[in-house]
């Protein structure tokens, strides 16, 4: 654990800004500024503009949340079990829409669903005052995102860009060391670790592309421009993995000719070194190379589609760079090249897993109407607590495989925060008599817990202990310390996160590998359907799902077993195999149409778990139509590139081609 000046200042900036958001809440006598004091540590983040993004977002969604608890809560309250579900209902619809959604705009939709908990369940008792709370919830709310977004952005704001600009320089060197190991003579065993490190910072490199739109600095890189960086960088993994695929099995049959190893070997130095050599001349003689060859056996066939590989490797790499230097400097004209992916890239449609959010949103509903069901018959005052706490829980982790572990930590950590609560409540908060004092105390238990996160190991300790402690408090402008309503609210705030991870263990736990299936058998489902049905989908919006896929899969890696993990790296190709498959696709061409529907059979298979390894008529579709075009003046070139890539990926123990096979 290291604390640096930047964390010491990001703690600093957060007590400043809650103790802003107090005093202004006790000067308008606003009666529960703890709302505000809370609201700041939960948006404010080590960047500016991600404090900027989440505050925007959380006010929104605040106000609609609030608002739906206003039409709720007058019309139900004479019936408890309908509120209840009307309630719950809300809020699993409002996690559901947020899951399906995958882009900024689900922080909006998860706040409108648990506020309108927060605010609709300690009103049942006083349904006359549900308007007034829902203004208060409001009002609190803009205070807390308006103080903490001032504060960190006036004080040493650390700027999304800037960062990002950093992010991209590492992240294009570790491809292109990635890519030199990768056509290296002798495979280096860092390249596996290479390519899951690459997977995983493409993901992060998301994740920092959804602030940037908030940042504060002057010019800024578009969330096009980033999203198209990111897939050139996801591009690579497949391709990458395909040119090393070749090498290997070109060295298994003999030697690599000469004049393709030194190509190979000079990519290599221009990957490690863009000013080695130029990318056009590489790929014109990539080209000369593959116009002087014609493939008569296997071995011929491998080192054609090598050189097709290494073309689309050298376009690639040379995009990327180009990219990530726009991305670099905003500020600079971007280049026609540039202008031209960002014009391809208006609409981006993302992998959805709706049974997985309908799972989520069916554990959160269960969670909520259990804790409503046990209040109603118990009778219990604080049963809206632990309901409410059990919606936020729910909410909190719904985008993670397994939700359960990061639940049991808030658990743990709110826990934690409960002794802490007391020696403040019975202890020191007597002694308060001005706001000077109460600032005073407070900053020992608020400091210390800032700093550790803005420590990303931490954050989700320190979160919960904060949120508990702020909670726990319940500040007022007229302060009773109240044992027993301290007890039994501690409680239901236990009952509530118990409650939400028994419901969502139930309902909807993923391992990684899990993850990682679901994941495949949606992409074998969409490569049936591709198969099956040339031209029907468009094919930018599945490559668009399938790098989206890629990327997915390339972040859960590394937390796999080995046999997942393999399985992970199988992934990363498949996206090529659909390439392939959309080559042999055209719309007005059906000679292929019996090998389409074999490759439809077999992915249909793996789908529905019957089938893994591709059966042996398939081979032989591939063998024939290789033949039928090698037969062909002049042969195919892409044709051929996109067989020979099928019956390496499908069969790369397969070695010669079988000519009574393929004759038959």
């Amino acid at each position: 654990m290291r604390v640096g000046p930047r964390e010491v200042v990001f703690s600093a900036n957060c007590f400043a800004a809650a103790m802003l958001a107090l005093y202004v809440s006790f000067a308008l006598g606003l009666e529960r500024p703890f709302w505000a004091m809370a609201t700041v540590y939960i948006t404010s983040q080590p960047l500016s503009g991600a404090v900027r993004s989440k505050a925007v977002f959380r006010l929104l969604g605040t106000l609609v949340g609030a608002s739906a608890a206003v039409v709720m809560v007058p019309l139900l309250v004479d019936a408890p079990l309908l509120l209840s579900l009307a309630l719950a209902g809300w809020v699993a619809t409002c996690q559901f829409v947020s899951l399906l959604d995958r882009t900024p705009r689900s922080y909006l939709f998860m706040l409108a669903g648990y506020t309108a908990a927060l605010v609709g369940f300690p009103t049942v008792g006083h349904p006359e005052a549900i308007f007034d709370v829902a203004v208060l919830r409001a009002q609190e709310i803009g205070i807390g995102v308006t103080c903490a977004a001032l504060v960190h952005a006036a004080v040493w704001p650390r700027s999304v860009t800037a960062l990002l600009g950093a992010r991209v320089r590492t992240l294009l060197a570790e491809a292109e060391r990635w890519i030199a190991d990768a056509l290296a003579p002798v495979p280096t065993e860092r390249a596996d670790q290479e390519r899951r490190r690459l997977a995983g910072d493409v993901t992060e490199l998301h994740v920092m592309a959804t602030h940037v739109p908030f940042d504060t600095a002057a010019a800024r890189p578009t969330r096009a421009l980033l999203s198209a960086l990111q897939d050139r960088f996801v591009l690579l993994l497949p391709l990458v993995s395909a040119v090393e695929d070749r090498l290997r099995a070109i060295a298994v049959e003999g030697e690599v000719p000469a004049d393709v190893a030194a190509l190979v070997e000079d990519v290599r130095a221009w990957a490690s070194d863009a000013g080695a050599h130029d990318p056009a001349s590489l790929a014109a003689r990539v080209d000369a190379l593959a116009a002087a060859l014609t493939p008569a056996d296997w071995r011929e066939l491998l080192i054609a589609n090598l050189l097709d590989r290494l073309r689309e490797l050298v376009e690639a790499l040379d995009t990327a760079r180009l990219v990530a230097a726009q991305a670099i400097d905003p500020g600079a004209a971007p280049l026609e090249r540039v202008r031209a992916l960002l014009s391809e890239r208006r609409r981006r449609p993302l992998h959805r897993d709706l049974p997985l959010a309908l799972l989520s949103a069916v554990a959160t509903f269960a969670a909520i109407l259990a804790c409503c069901g046990f209040w109603i018959m118990a009778a219990w005052p604080e049963g809206a607590v632990a309901a409410m706490i059990a919606a936020v829980v729910c909410c909190f982790f719904a985008t993670m495989d397994d939700p359960v572990p990061a639940q049991r930590g808030f658990l743990i950590w709110t826990v934690a925060s409960l002794p802490l609560v007391a020696l403040y409540l019975f202890a020191l908060l007597p002694l308060v008599h001005s706001f000077e004092t109460l600032a005073l105390l407070l900053a020992p238990a608020l400091l210390v817990p800032g700093v550790l996160m803005a420590l990303p190991r931490w954050y989700g300790r320190m979160m919960p202990l904060l949120i508990g402690f702020a909670g726990g408090l319940a500040l007022t402008n007229s302060f009773t310390a109240d044992a027993a309503g301290f007890f039994n609210g501690s409680v239901a705030q236990l009952a509530g996160v118990a409650a939400a991870m028994v419901a969502t263990r139930l309902c909807r736990s993923l391992g990684a590998g899990a993850a990682l299936r679901r994941l495949r058998r949606a992409g074998w489902r969409e490569l049936a359907e591709l198969a099956a049905h040339p031209g029907r989908a468009p094919l930018p919006a599945w490559r668009s799902r399938m790098l989206d896929r890629v990327g997915l899969l390339g972040a859960r890696v590394g937390d796999l077993e080995q046999g997942d993990r393999d399985a992970g790296m199988a992934a990363l190709r498949e996206l090529r195999v659909g390439v392939n498959i959309a080559q042999l696709a055209p719309a007005n061409d059906d000679s292929l149409a019996a090998l389409r529907a074999d490759v439809a059979a077999h992915y249909r298979a793996r789908a529905r778990g019957d089938v893994a390894a591709p059966e042996a008529a398939l081979l032989a579709r591939l063998d024939a139509a290789i033949a039928t075009a090698l037969a062909e003046v002049p042969a195919p070139r892409d044709r051929l590139a996109a067989l020979t890539g099928l019956r390496r990926n499908f069969f790369p123990a397969a070695r010669e081609l079988d000519h009574a096979r393929a004759a038959a």
